[in-house]
């Protein structure tokens, strides 16, 4: 059996486990986008969800600077950001607060660590680079392999990812790039954290409320602990390299699967 048939077409989640769902947790680079947009029926997913009373949280590792502007200006709860490290969110007046996972400097000096450590290693991989968002980066590192270096990387990356991990760095791959941090968390441990202490979810009702949708390795924490978990159908050319795999597939890839979960999601629960 190879890995890829044990995922189940999206259609065939039973209706039961949708009518339960209550949060909306997302990656956003290649799962609400696509080449490099934001596809308007992705973001109207996201609006016609918001007003059917869904929360929803994207996760991703992407910068806290776009995500700050994510935060503020879209239809959501709020934002995880860089892998886990910090939650992004508005107060009831509308101000957005930052909850990093610990205390900020001491994130903030993990990251200039290694970033010193990167810069070291990447004369050695002439292929990749530094993200060049790394300049609105608060507590991580990236480097881009897939987003402004074309043709993509996938050699280079799978290489560099050894010899982080053979260094005892902790280093993910998304679709676009690598991001690498230092500390106890990743995207589900700060998820958890979230639902737990900011919904008043138990871990019961966590795993019953929750969907979740993603695209890459870096969504492995998240596929491994949400029982109702889909990846958009690009995820296939991942799957081989991946532990911890959705349940269930999307028809169509990033910003269009998702708009296919939604329009599925909604119309399941109406009926």
């Amino acid at each position: 059996m190879t890995k890829l048939s044990r995922l189940m077409p999206l259609h065939s989640v039973p209706r039961e486990m949708l009518s339960s769902v209550k949060f909306i947790l997302t990656d956003i680079d290649d799962t609400l986008t696509w080449q490099s947009q934001l596809p308007s029926v992705s973001y109207d997913a996201l609006v016609r969800l918001k007003a059917a009373g869904f929360h929803i949280i994207p996760v991703t590792g992407g910068c806290a600077g776009w995500s700050d502007l994510i935060a503020r200006l879209w239809p959501v709860d709020g934002v995880i950001t860089e892998g886990g490290a910090c939650y992004l969110h508005k107060d009831n007046l509308g101000r957005l607060q930052y909850e990093y996972w610990e205390d900020a400097d001491k994130m903030k000096q993990r990251q200039s660590n290694l970033l010193q450590i990167v810069k070291g290693i990447l004369p050695s991989y002439p292929e990749l680079k530094l993200a060049q968002d790394q300049s609105f980066r608060l507590t991580d590192v990236a480097v881009d392999y897939a987003q402004d270096v074309i043709p993509s990387q996938p050699e280079a990356r799978d290489l560099l990812l050894a010899e982080l991990h053979e260094l005892g760095i902790q280093a993910k791959a998304s679709s676009i790039h690598i991001n690498i941090w230092q500390g106890e968390y990743d995207k589900f441990t700060m998820a958890r954290r979230v639902l737990m202490q900011r919904f008043g979810l138990t871990m019961d009702t966590l795993l019953e409320q929750v969907l979740y949708v993603g695209d890459s390795p870096n969504d492995e924490s998240m596929f491994a602990h949400f029982p109702l978990s889909v990846g958009v159908s690009n995820i296939q050319q991942h799957l081989p390299k991946m532990t911890h795999q959705p349940a269930y597939l999307t028809q169509t890839p990033g910003g269009l699967g998702f708009a296919e979960l939604s329009n599925y999601l909604l119309n399941t629960v109406r009926v």
